[in-house]
């Protein structure tokens, strides 16, 4: 990242042609630069009182190549927290390029990916969690994915960790009073009194844990792969489950070759369903080959629908696939019965204990299929917006966790240790926010912004 006292220059707008671009310069000499690139008929005094100006604008050479509205804003008032210009012209690639050419021969530095956040950041606008979370607005899929990124560019995260925090400088602050003033009888901590603190807060920090794991499912979007012998329907589930026709359906057994996968939005998350060859022992080498994806599909994805045809008893092969343990690391999964249309001599076959009945030519279940779906994924009961949404989230989170493990470990060793664990954990949830510097991590993290943001 550049030096804070660099002035910075890039266009904030989306690369091509547009209605509208945008051209910032934010740092210490913003202002001075912008009156260079516009022609006004009585000087500029920037920032004045912050309204847009229409104006002139000049290249490199001081041609005139569009007219628009320059905005100046007052340090307090910029998202970089310093002062900043914006050039509102038509959104002209050849236009903007000009105006960049021309603001960094007149001192301005090009911009990086990520570094008028980076600013806002260390100027004290935002803290980590929230510019995160600007990276995460621009890069939504879906509203629901907007929605959740600017409760968290609105400060949601840090509410949400404030009382775990909380809880732990009061531990701190009581266990060093324990041990700074021990001759003093009211900074002794009650008998049993920091093993249920660490007790409650190792509680808090695990179901922030899997708030964030269901959180990733939001961000990331989550795979689905439908698994199951051939001829059990899983092409038609496909179908219903997008809501076109994209798989071809046939009577044929072995029609599916190879995995087919299509994204679909449910109730905010993408979510990208998987289509794969019917499991079965294959002599032909392409089904062969097309199998052995099948199983690598479920064996990758966030979730597995098992499909069984309800029409039939269960085979040999389903029922010891469904009986057998699931290993560690597993995907989890759901197991429908199709085809419960079908009329049927005999009685009604019960393919497997609480399989979800379903029908992809009639559609009937599928509203129920959708509800488990959604639920595997992000849990049973009121569907609350997560706060905790990433792969950084979660990495501090766990190592929160770990080191309050390790304190309550050492309570028998004396509460020397157990401070300095329970420090420990302070300093991972400290690194969410942002609160403990580590330019090392804002480099990461800023490199994977858009340029001009």
């Amino acid at each position: 990242m550049h030096d804070l006292s660099t002035t910075l220059a890039a266009v904030a707008t989306a690369p091509g042609r547009g209605g509208i671009g945008c051209l910032r310069i934010s740092g210490p000499g913003a202002y001075a630069i912008a009156v260079g690139l516009v022609s006004a008929p009585s000087p500029l005094d920037l920032p004045g009182d912050g309204r847009p100006r229409f104006s002139t604008f000049l290249d490199e050479q001081g041609t005139a190549v569009d007219h628009g509205y320059l905005v100046a804003f007052s340090p307090e008032r910029a998202y970089t927290g310093e002062p900043t210009v914006e050039l509102w012209t038509h959104g002209s690639p050849p236009v903007l390029e000009a105006l960049t050419r021309a603001a960094l021969a007149r001192g301005a530095l090009p911009a990086g990916p990520g570094e008028f956040t980076y600013r806002a950041l260390r100027r004290g606008r935002l803290d980590l969690a929230r510019a995160e979370a600007v990276r995460d607005l621009i890069a939504a899929r879906t509203t629901y994915q907007a929605r959740v990124a600017f409760r968290q560019v609105e400060g949601a995260l840090a509410r949400r960790l404030a009382p775990l925090r909380t809880a732990l400088i009061d531990l701190v602050a009581a266990g060093e009073a324990a041990i700074e003033f021990a001759d003093e009888a009211e900074t002794h901590l009650a008998t049993g009194a920091l093993a249920r603190g660490l007790a409650e807060a190792a509680v808090s920090a695990r179901a922030l844990v899997d708030e964030a794991r269901r959180g990733l499912i939001v961000r990331s979007g989550a795979r689905v792969a439908l698994s199951g012998v051939t001829s059990v329907g899983k092409s038609s589930v496909f179908n219903r489950l997008l809501g076109r026709d994209r798989a071809i359906v046939s009577p044929i057994a072995g029609t599916t070759r190879d995995t087919l996968e299509e994204t679909f939005d449910l109730d905010g998350i993408p979510v990208t369903l998987i289509d794969t060859a019917g499991v079965r022992s294959a002599q032909d080498p392409v089904e062969a080959e097309g199998v052995r994806r099948a199983k690598e599909a479920t064996g990758e994805a966030d979730l597995v629908i098992r499909v069984l045809d309800a029409g039939r008893c269960l085979r040999d092969d389903e029922r010891s696939a469904l009986s057998a343990p699931a290993p560690d690391g597993s995907p989890r999964s759901i197991v429908v019965a199709n085809k419960i249309d079908l009329e049927r001599l005999a009685a009604p076959v019960e393919p497997w204990p609480g399989a979800i009945p379903i029908s992809a030519l009639t559609g009937f279940g599928l509203p129920a299929l959708r509800q488990a779906i959604r639920e595997a994924l992000r849990g049973a009961g009121p569907l609350q917006d997560p706060v905790l949404t990433n792969d950084r989230h979660l990495a501090a989170l766990e190592q929160t966790v770990a080191a309050l493990d390790r304190a309550q470990g050492a309570i028998p060793l004396g509460d020397e240790l157990v401070l300095e664990d329970l420090r420990g954990a302070l300093q991972a949830l400290g690194e969410l926010t942002g609160e403990f510097q580590n330019d090392d991590l804002y480099d990461r993290i800023f490199s994977t912004f858009c340029i001009g943001k």
